[in-house]
């Protein structure tokens, strides 16, 4: 979304017609709150629905007793984000669009398909594997950490874009990336002055460390497809989505099996933290699309990075029986703040900059 959205449209629109989309960008549900009113309650609820799939998902690793289910929640997201995507183009279509025209748009997206099938195989059996392998770590890290870990995507990304597709960066990007993992060192420290260290603890590490560079792998096959091949972001989501989701389900079957049905039927809270942590996933994304529809790219991911301090801090705060508050973590938590700073700082710049070339 970073990447994709915040089009300014059509430039050629009349005074009339900017009008119109300026009213339409003042009302939410039928209700009058003015431009910065419906930023406050989308950026609101987006923080609410994204923090409550946090507590959901740090309290069914850490909390649900035995438990290692973590292809099986993989799937459920996918599943969830599948069914909801299918249901929103046959039940809402958008205005004036009926829901066989979107279903028309869909046949001709797959009959017209710009990228060969093959290497949507590769990117959505990578995407599959980096999204439950990254679930995978948190059995071995508290979920603060794991989630500081899962925020240096953006090094793995910046270094295969780099090497793969000749990418340049700014300064401030690297001094985000450096900062960032001054803080992923600051709060292994931590783990190890609260008596973490063993060696399950640094598979979590080598766990994370593999998901995000198979993370950067997708994000970089992802841009590959868009700007090389010139997919659209529909194809692309589709492509991808689809076939992740058989990659997931067969995993998950040959993994977890009946086994994972039955834990989550018969241990209590189980199926109740697993619904809620995809049903809110779900629904903090869809409202982060409206966000990013609203505001542009830059304020809707500025809400979006703020919100990753406040699920570390919420951590600690919720569940502070893994993880006692020590000057390790307090110093990680500080540093990344500042990497959340600069990495904010580089997207204000690049905002001026496009602003500046139009």
């Amino acid at each position: 979304l970073s990447e994709t959205g915040g089009s300014v449209g059509d430039v050629t629109l009349s005074k009339s017609s900017d009008e119109e989309h300026a009213e339409t960008r003042d009302v939410l549900c039928g209700v009058r709150l003015g431009f910065d009113g419906v930023f406050a309650v989308l950026s609101s609820t987006f923080i609410l629905c994204v923090g409550i799939s946090c507590v959901a998902e740090e309290a069914m690793y850490k909390h649900l007793p035995e438990f290692d289910y973590f292809w099986t929640v993989a799937f459920v997201e996918l599943l969830t984000f599948a069914g909801m995507s299918v249901l929103g183009v046959l039940f809402f279509p958008p205005e004036n669009n009926a829901s066989s025209e979107n279903a028309s748009s869909l046949r001709q997206v797959i009959q017209n398909r710009k990228v060969p099938i093959r290497l949507y195989v590769v990117q959505a059996t990578v995407m599959a594997i980096y999204a439950a392998v990254a679930k995978i770590a948190y059995k071995y890290l508290n979920y603060a950490t794991g989630t500081v870990l899962r925020s240096t995507k953006l090094i793995f990304v910046m270094a295969v874009s780099v090497v793969w597709l000749k990418r340049r960066y700014t300064a401030w990007e690297y001094g985000s990336a450096v900062t960032m993992i001054i803080a992923v060192a600051c709060f292994g420290l931590g783990e190890e002055a609260a008596g973490a260290h063993t060696e399950n603890h640094w598979l979590g590490y080598v766990l994370s460390v593999l998901s995000l560079g198979l993370a950067a792998v997708q994000t970089n096959m992802a841009d590959n497809a868009m700007r090389d091949y010139g997919a659209s972001t529909l194809e692309n989501m589709l492509f991808v989505n689809s076939l992740g989701l058989v990659v997931v389900t067969a995993v998950a079957c040959y993994v977890d099996g009946m086994d994972a049905v039955r834990f989550f039927r018969n241990t209590p809270h189980a199926l109740d933290l697993l619904a809620a942590r995809s049903l809110t996933f779900y629904a903090g994304a869809l409202t982060f699309t409206e966000l990013t529809r609203h505001s542009g790219a830059t304020p809707a991911t500025t809400v979006a990075t703020a919100r990753k301090g406040l699920t570390v801090v919420g951590s600690f705060v919720l569940f502070p029986g893994d993880k006692p508050m020590s000057a390790w973590f307090a110093v990680g938590i500080g540093t990344f703040g500042v990497a959340i700073g600069l990495e904010l700082k580089t997207r204000f710049v690049k905002a001026a900059q496009r602003k500046g070339g139009k």
